[in-house]
C-alpha cells in the first residue's frame, strides 16, 4: 500500500522542485500549523532551496511556525513521522501567510493568504491516496481504473476552474497546465500500475482505447519548468511507447532486462521526441539505467552518442557526472570509504570488515517497505547465516533523528551492526553510495570490492544464495 501511495504522489507531480524559482522583493511566507486531536513533537519540512530536509518544533501553544525567505514561487512540503505519518505540498508566493488547522487525518483546513492554493494541491493528491486506498489492484478492471483517475483528475481540474479569481494567475496557469498533462499521464499508467501493485499481466489490463491516448500530443519546451509535463514526458509517455512497441512485437508480457529496456525506450524517445524535451527525456532514461544496472559501464557508448548528438550543455554535463558518481560503485569496485558512529557511538568503518562477507542495508525508519522487511525477511536471512562469523549484516540508516533511528531498532529487535548517516537522500554516505531510494541493499565481498550494487532483498531466497557464494569466491 505505501508504495502505491508513493507513485501516486509521484504521478500527481509531486516534487521537490520548484516551478522555476524568482528571487523578489517582498515579505517572507509564513506556513502555520495547528494541532488538534493528534499531537506531534517536530515537523520536517523540504524546501528546495535548502541542501536537506531539516525539522522544526512546536512553540509553547503547540503550533508550527515556519517562516520562508522571499526567494518565490516554490513548492514546499511539510509533514510528520510520528504519531502518524502525514505531508503536504504548498506552492509559496510572496507574502503567504497560510494557517492549516488539522488532525492529521480526515480533518484540514486552510485559511489566510495563500490559503486556496493549499487547498487545490491537498485536495488533489488526497482524492487519489483515498481512492487507492480502497482499490483492490488485483480485481479492478483496467478500464475502471482509467475512469476512476480520469474523473479525479477532471474534479481537480473543476475546483481549481471554480476557484480561478481566488488564487493568483502564475498558480493558475501552472496548476492548469499541471492538471491537463497530470490527467493524460495517469491515463498513461494504469496498465503499469496494475503490473506493478495488482501482479496482473500487462496484456490483460490495456484499456479501451488506450493506444490512441497520444494522438494530438505535442511537444513544448516552454512547459519543462512544470512537473505535470515533464513527469508526463520523462516518466508516463515513454513507458506508453515502450508498451506500444512490444505490443506490437507480441512482447507486452516479456521480461526486459535494464540494459534492453535502456536500449529501447532511448530508440522511442530518439524516435519521437524533439529539442530540450528530447534532451531531458533521454538523460532521465539513461539516469535510471545508471541507477539500476550492474555494470554501468555497458552504457558508456549510449552515453557517448547521446552527448555528441543531442545533449545540451546543462544535460550532459548532468549526465556524465551522474555516470562517473555511478562507475565508483560499479560492481569489482572497492566501495567509497566512510566512518559512522554505531549505537555505543564507536567508529565503524568497512575495513573493519576486512575478510568478511557484508551484507548492506540502507533503510530509514519512517520506511515501510524498509520496516516490513526489518520484521520479515531479516529474521530468515539472519538465522541461516547465525554461525558464520565471516557475514557481517551492516546496517546503515539515513534517519534525521537519532531518537527515531534507536526507536525503530528496538521495537523490530534489528540485530547487525547499526550505524547513522543522516541527511535523508541527502545523507553523505547514501549520496556516495547513490542511494535515491530505500530500501537499499549492496553486497560486498570478502576482497572488499562490490560484488552487488543492488542486491535483493532479505525476504528473497536468492539473497542467501548470493551470500553463499560471495562466501565461496576466492
Amino acid at each position: 500500500m505505501i508504495k502505491k501511495l508513493l507513485f501516486m504522489l509521484t504521478i500527481c507531480g509531486s516534487t521537490w522542485m520548484a516551478l522555476g524559482q524568482k528571487k523578489m522583493n517582498g515579505t517572507e511566507a509564513t506556513v502555520v500549523v495547528e494541532q488538534s486531536s493528534v499531537k506531534a513533537d517536530s515537523m520536517w519540512v523540504v524546501d528546495p532551496i535548502k541542501d536537506k530536509a531539516f525539522f522544526v518544533k512546536p512553540d509553547a501553544q503547540g503550533r508550527f511556525v515556519i517562516t520562508f525567505k522571499p526567494v518565490f514561487p516554490r513548492l514546499v512540503k511539510i509533514g510528520i513521522d510520528a504519531p502518524k505519518k502525514w505531508r503536504i505540498e504548498l506552492d509559496l508566493e510572496n507574502g503567504d501567510a497560510i494557517k492549516i488547522e488539522t488532525d492529521y487525518a480526515a480533518n484540514t483546513k486552510f485559511s489566510g493568504k495563500g490559503a486556496m492554493k493549499a487547498e487545490v494541491l491537498f485536495r488533489d493528491t488526497k482524492a487519489y491516496i483515498d481512492a487507492d486506498r480502497k482499490m483492490e489492484m488485483e480485481k479492478i478492471p483496467a478500464n475502471d481504473l482509467q475512469q476512476q483517475f480520469t474523473h479525479i483528475a477532471d474534479q481537480s481540474i473543476a475546483f481549481l476552474e471554480a476557484n480561478k479569481q481566488h488564487v493568483s494567475p502564475v498558480f493558475y496557469k501552472e496548476q492548469s497546465i499541471k492538471f491537463k498533462y497530470g490527467r493524460l499521464g495517469r491515463q498513461f499508467d494504469v496498465p503499469i500500475y496494475l503490473k506493478n501493485w495488482g501482479g496482473r499481466k500487462l496484456s490483460t489490463v490495456i484499456p479501451d482505447g488506450y493506444w490512441d491516448l497520444d494522438k494530438g500530443l505535442k511537444m513544448d519546451d516552454q512547459l519543462l519548468s512544470n512537473t505535470g509535463y515533464t513527469n508526463l514526458m520523462m516518466y508516463s509517455y515513454v513507458s506508453f511507447l515502450r508498451l506500444k512497441a512490444l505490443a506490437d512485437q507480441g512482447m507486452l508480457d516479456s521480461a526486459l532486462s535494464i540494459e534492453k529496456r535502456t536500449e529501447l525506450d532511448y530508440s522511442l524517445i530518439e524516435k519521437n521526441y524533439t529539442g530540450k524535451t528530447r534532451s531531458m527525456a533521454l538523460r532521465t532514461t539513461l539516469q535510471s539505467g545508471f541507477n539500476r544496472a550492474k555494470d554501468v559501464e555497458v552504457f558508456k557508448p549510449l552515453l557517448d552518442k547521446y552527448i555528441s548528438q543531442y545533449a545540451t550543455h546543462e544535460d550532459a554535463t548532468l549526465a556524465l557526472s551522474n555516470y562517473n558518481s555511478f562507475a565508483k560503485t560499479n560492481v569489482g569496485k572497492v566501495p567509497p570509504f566512510f566512518t559512522l558512529k554505531d549505537l555505543d557511538e564507536k567508529d565503524v568503518t568497512l575495513k573493519d570488515f576486512t575478510g568478511k562477507v557484508v551484507y548492506m542495508d540502507f533503510w530509514a525508519s519512517w520506511c515501510s517497505p524498509c520496516r516490513h522487511e526489518m520484521q520479515e525477511g531479516n529474521p530468515k536471512l539472519h538465522a541461516a547465516f547465525k554461525d558464520n562469523k565471516d557475514v557481517v549484516f551492516l546496517y546503515v540508516s539515513i534517519d534525521d533523528r537519532a531518537d527515531l533511528w534507536r526507536k525503530a531498532i528496538a521495537e523490530d529487535k534489528i540485530e547487525g551492526v547499526h550505524v547513522l548517516s543522516a541527511g535523508g537522500f541527502n545523507s553523505p554516505v547514501g549520496k556516495a553510495f547513490n542511494i535515491n531510494g530505500v530500501p537499499h541493499y549492496i553486497l560486498i565481498g570478502k576482497d572488499g570490492k562490490i560484488v552487488d550494487n543492488n542486491a535483493s532483498r532479505p525476504s528473497e531466497d536468492i539473497t542467501q544464495t548470493k551470500i553463499n557464494e560471495a562466501l565461496q569466491a576466492k
